[in-house]
């Protein structure tokens, strides 16, 4: 009886040491080579090596699009991922916390092809612009940096191309069917300095190149062997991480990601026509009797906290998140709304990451009213300033 009980034990323990094993996602970007031999092999390696650094086998997973990973990530389907940046933002939404980043930063830059007459950003407006893949880092920041300055490239530009593969963008470039290529600025160097026929016109914010993360479901123990076993890989991990187009890794935590991970998100930080206010001003605008509208879709939103006096008019946004979009498509009941055009009126939401109050903001501009008050920073802001808030309708 002893010896079954014994056995029963062992059973029971290799059964929840086999529910330990970890899986850890990579996904490389599209300017890295992802389907070869050399690579399959370096990442094999590189599981094997933080299999035995933190004492517990990892599985190693690859994907080749990172269009497919969303859905992935938001069910944290992996324990760790190695990611470009553009994806770390949506693994940190999904419960994921970094650990590691790339030591190499990286950042994006819009180059001009020689006789396109294009100098600047501003003189680029009406001109041909091709980008690599969609979903690539280089095409994330592009559209996230155009978005702040209320631009869309759609618009922007007479005409935008995506192509899957570095060489096809600076092919479309050589033979003059694009007058603006954007690339990583290690790409941009080289090619001006191979061929020199191109200027850059636009540099962007350094970004890490890629990241790690992990599940906040893993033990904080558990968390930090992973994050020293990815800072101290041996020399020939970080050789051939280097060779990949990445580098080795740095400890880091959110504070690391929060630009490129908010930059795709965030409103535009400009828009023409209204007074973007801060929370100090919008309080002294109530002072003297201006109106500040909440409208925010979701009325248990409103009722758990709101800006004393700010009626509810929910603005409806069935219009995507950006620069570019169509208002028509949206429902605002503006009837609720004074109709003398000169009236002023605050316009205010959840903060820079919520679209309803920038767009209820453009849609009184479109319509002629001549003082709208964009509060961009919103509700948080007006806590963070110390100011009180009203429970209820």
């Amino acid at each position: 009886m002893r010896y079954l009980i014994a056995l029963v034990a062992m059973l029971l323990g290799l059964g929840a040491h086999a529910r330990d094993d970890l899986t850890m996602n990579v996904t490389l970007d599209y300017d890295q080579e992802r389907d070869n031999v050399a690579t399959q092999t370096l990442f094999s390696d590189l599981a094997r090596s933080l299999s035995h650094s933190i004492g517990v086998p990892v599985k190693l997973i690859m994907t080749q699009n990172a269009e497919r990973m969303g859905e992935r990530i938001r069910n944290q389907s992996y324990s760790i991922l190695l990611a470009p940046a553009q994806l770390v933002g949506v693994a940190m939404r999904s419960g994921y916390l970094p650990v590691a980043r790339s030591e190499q930063d990286v950042s994006v830059v819009l180059v001009a092809r020689r006789g396109a007459n294009v100098t600047t950003l501003e003189n680029a407006r009406g001109k041909r612009i091709v980008l690599p893949h969609r979903e690539s880092l280089v095409s994330y920041m592009v559209r996230s940096e155009l978005n702040a300055l209320g631009l869309s490239p759609s618009t922007y530009f007479s005409s935008t191309s995506y192509m899957n593969k570095y060489g096809a963008v600076l092919y479309t470039m050589e033979i003059g069917e694009a007058d603006i290529a954007a690339m990583k600025d290690s790409i941009a160097r080289e090619w001006i300095s191979h061929n020199g026929t191109g200027t850059v016109i636009k540099s962007f914010t350094k970004v890490p190149l890629a990241g790690v993360m992990v599940s906040d479901k893993l033990d904080e123990g558990l968390r930090g062997k992973i994050r020293v076993a990815f800072t101290t890989l041996d020399k020939d991990l970080q050789h051939r991480l280097t060779v990949m187009k990445m580098s080795g890794f740095e400890p880091a935590d959110k504070a690391d990601f929060d630009y490129v991970a908010s930059r795709g998100l965030y409103t535009p930080e400009v828009l023409p026509g209204a007074v973007i206010a801060t929370a100090e001003m919008v309080k002294g605008l109530i002072a003297q009797g201006v109106k500040v509208y909440d409208v925010r879709p979701h009325k248990y939103q409103y009722v758990d906290a709101h800006i004393p006096g700010a009626p509810n008019l929910p603005y409806v946004a069935n219009s995507p998140k950006e620069a570019d979009y169509d208002d028509s498509v949206d429902v605002f009941d503006i009837s609720k709304l004074p109709q003398d055009k000169n009236t002023p009126m605050i316009f205010q939401c959840n903060g820079p990451e919520c679209w309803y109050s920038y767009k209820a903001s453009r849609y009184m501009i479109k319509r002629g009213y001549k003082k709208v008050y964009w509060f961009r920073t919103g509700l948080p802001a007006w806590k963070a300033a110390g100011y009180s808030v009203q429970h209820g309708m």
